[in-house]
């Protein structure tokens, strides 16, 4: 009588292979990842370019900032972005910066200053 099946090092050596394999493929799909999050802040950041660009036309002045629009004035404030969207709409929506997590406040010297609102997670 024949036993069919396999043999524990025959098990051993596919999952060798199989983590090889991983091991080969997990750092280009994680560079991959890099590579997409870089392109579309790229894109972000001309369609940004030109929403300023065509708000400064209109309005024959540059878009002013957190201190002279009044309000909520803080580090990536959803307030500034605002002047883009209402009542033109110069940007589809506010940019979201993939590449600064949400819940870390940096100051001017770059140093970190606890805690940040999460939904001001914006360039």
């Amino acid at each position: 009588m024949e036993r069919k099946g396999f043999t524990l090092i025959e098990l051993l050596i596919v999952i060798a292979i199989i983590l090889i394999l991983i091991s080969i493929a997990l750092p280009n799909f994680l560079e991959a990842q890099v590579r997409a999050k870089v392109a579309n802040t790229m894109g972000e950041l001309r369609s940004l370019e030109t929403a300023l660009i065509s708000y400064g036309l209109d309005h024959k002045r540059s878009m002013g900032d957190g201190s002279e629009v009044g309000g909520g004035n803080g580090e990536g404030s959803l307030y500034v972005y605002s002047q883009l969207t209402t009542p033109v709409q110069y940007f589809k929506g506010i940019p979201v910066d993939e590449f600064h997590p949400a819940d870390r406040a940096v100051d001017n010297a770059g140093a970190g200053a606890g805690v940040r609102d999460p939904t001001n997670n914006v360039y």
